[in-house]
C-alpha cells in the first residue's frame, strides 16, 4: 500500500490545485472581458465627444466658405478652429487618399495612439484626426489593475483552497491513514468516521464491514484447516504403522512380493498426505507468527534431490539464509516434483546460489498460462502419460514465498525450456536464530 508521503496528488492538492486553476481561469476570463468592454466603450466615449466638434468644425468651414463669398475679410475656418484643439481638420482632396476609402465613422490607428472620424456632408468629405491621449495610458494602466486583481485573487484562491481543502478532506484523509495502518486483516482500528452521515461515513462503514467479514472469513479458515489437519493426523499415523506392519506380514507370506508395488503405492500416498498436513498447517499460519532461522538451502535441496540421477545439481555447496524450514521444504520439494513430471525428457537442472534458486526442465509452458493458480496444470507433450497430481503444488509453493516474503518467478526460455526462480535474502537479520 502506497504510504501517505508518496502520494503526489492527494485529494487535499487536487482541490488545492482546483482552487487555482479556477482563479487563473476566471482571471483571465475577466481580463479578456474587461479589455473588449474597455476597447467598446473606449470607442463609443471618443465617437461621442469626437462628433460635436466634427459638427463645429463642419459647421464653421461652411460658414467661412459663405463669407468669403461676400467679400468678408476676418475668416474662421475649421481647420483654424481645430489647430487650436490640437486637431487636424480636413476638407475634400486634403483627406488622404487612404482615409478615402475607410468608411464614416470613429478608426483608431496606430495600434491606437491616434484616431481619425470620417463623415460625408453634401458629398464633401471630411476628417477630424488627433492623438487619443489619456485613451492608451489608460488602457494600459486598466491591464496593470486586472493583473493585480488577479494576483491578489490567485494568492485569496490558495489560502482560501488550504484551509477548505483541509476542512473537506480531513475526515477522507483520516480514513485513508486509518486503512493503511491496518496491514493485516484484524488490525484496522476503530474508524470514527462511521459516524458520519456524509459519503465519508457510508465508506467507513463499508470498509469496517467488509474488515470483520474477511475477519471472520480467515478464523474460520484457519479454524477449518487446524482442525482437519488435526482429525487427519492420527488416522494417518494408524495408516502409516498399518502399512508398515502389513510391509512385514506380506515380506514373510508366500506370494506376498506380488502385493508389493501395491502396498508401497499406498505408503506413498500416506506419506504424501502426510506431507500435504503439514503444508495446510504451515501454511495456516500468519507471517507475522514465523520465527526465521538459519537455513542451508543447498543442503535442503540436496536432501530433497535424494541422489536422483535424473537430477544434475549446480551452485555452492553452502548456501546461508534465514526463514522457516518447513515452508522452504513445501517451495524447493513441489518445484522438484512438478520438474521431474512434466520434464520430457526426464531431465532437470537444479542450481543454488547466494540468494537464487533455479531450476529448469525441457518443456514449455504457454505464456498464458498461470501456472500458480490452483489447479493449474500445464499441457504435456502428444503420447506422453498425462501427470499424475492435483495442480495444487506451485500454488503451495506460491503461498509459502508470500509467507517468508520470497519471490517466485517463472519464464521460457530458448530451446522449450521452463524456468523457475526463488529468490530469498541472502543475509541473516540480526533476529535470525
Amino acid at each position: 500500500m502506497t504510504p501517505p508521503s508518496s502520494r503526489r496528488f492527494g485529494i487535499r492538492r487536487r482541490l488545492l490545485l482546483a482552487f487555482i486553476l479556477l482563479t487563473v481561469g476566471m482571471g483571465g476570463v475577466m481580463i479578456g472581458a474587461g479589455l473588449v468592454a474597455y476597447e467598446r466603450l473606449g470607442r463609443h466615449l471618443l465617437e461621442v465627444n469626437a462628433r460635436p466638434v466634427m459638427r463645429l468644425l463642419m459647421d464653421a468651414e461652411e460658414r467661412a466658405f459663405y463669407a468669403e463669398d461676400h467679400g468678408r475679410r476676418v475668416l474662421y475656418w475649421g481647420s483654424d478652429l481645430a489647430e487650436g484643439m490640437d486637431l487636424d481638420f480636413l476638407v475634400g482632396k486634403q483627406v488622404p487618399s487612404a482615409w478615402q476609402a475607410l468608411s464614416d465613422g470613429l478608426h483608431l490607428l496606430d495600434n491606437g495612439a491616434s484616431f481619425v472620424l470620417l463623415a460625408t456632408r453634401d458629398g464633401l468629405r471630411y476628417s477630424l484626426s488627433g492623438s487619443t491621449g489619456a485613451f492608451r495610458s489608460l488602457r494600459a494602466e486598466t491591464i496593470r489593475i486586472f493583473l493585480l486583481c488577479v494576483g491578489v485573487g490567485l494568492v485569496a484562491a490558495s489560502l482560501l483552497g488550504i484551509v477548505l481543502s483541509r476542512r473537506l478532506s480531513g475526515s477522507l484523509t483520516e480514513l485513508t491513514h486509518a486503512v493503511e495502518r491496518g496491514e493485516q486483516p484484524g488490525s484496522l482500528p476503530v474508524l470514527p468516521q462511521e459516524a458520519l452521515n456524509d459519503e465519508v461515513g457510508v465508506l467507513a462503514r463499508a470498509i469496517a464491514a467488509r474488515e470483520r467479514d474477511l475477519v471472520r472469513y480467515m478464523q474460520r479458515e484457519s479454524f477449518f484447516t487446524g482442525d482437519v489437519s488435526h482429525e487427519l493426523r492420527t488416522p494417518l499415523t494408524v495408516l502409516q504403522g498399518g502399512l508398515e506392519v502389513l510391509e512385514l506380514r506380506l515380506a514373510a507370506l508366500e506370494g506376498g512380493e506380488a502385493l508389493m508395488p501395491v502396498l508401497q503405492r499406498l505408503q506413498r500416498t500416506v506419506l504424501d498426505m502426510s506431507d500435504m498436513v503439514r503444508s495446510l498447517l504451515l501454511l495456516a499460519r500468519r507471517p507475522e507468527d514465523i520465527v526465521p532461522e538459519s537455513l542451508d538451502v543447498a543442503a535442503l535441496v540436496r536432501e530433497l534431490c535424494g541422489g536422483d540421477e535424473n537430477i544434475r545439481q549446480e551452485g555452492a555447496a553452502s548456501v546461508m539464509t534465514v526463514g522457516d524450514e518447513g515452508l522452504a521444504r513445501i517451495i524447493f520439494k513441489n518445484l522438484l516434483d512438478n520438474a521431474r513430471k512434466y520434464a520430457e525428457d526426464g531431465k532437470v537442472l537444479v542450481s543454488v546460489e547466494d540468494g537464487l534458486f533455479r531450476i529448469r526442465n525441457k518443456g514449455h509452458i504457454p505464456e498464458h498460462l498461470d501456472v500458480f493458480a490452483r489447479g493449474v496444470r500445464a499441457p504435456h507433450p502428444i503420447g506422453a502419460p498425462t501427470p499424475v497430481g492435483s495442480g495444487l503444488g506451485l500454488s503451495l509453493a506460491l503461498r509459502a514465498c508470500e509467507q517468508m516474503g520470497w519471490i517466485i518467478r517463472q519464464e521460457n526460455v530458448a530451446d522449450r525450456e521452463a524456468v523457475f526462480t526463488v529468490r530469498f535474502p541472502s543475509e541473516q537479520p540480526e533476529h535470525a536464530i
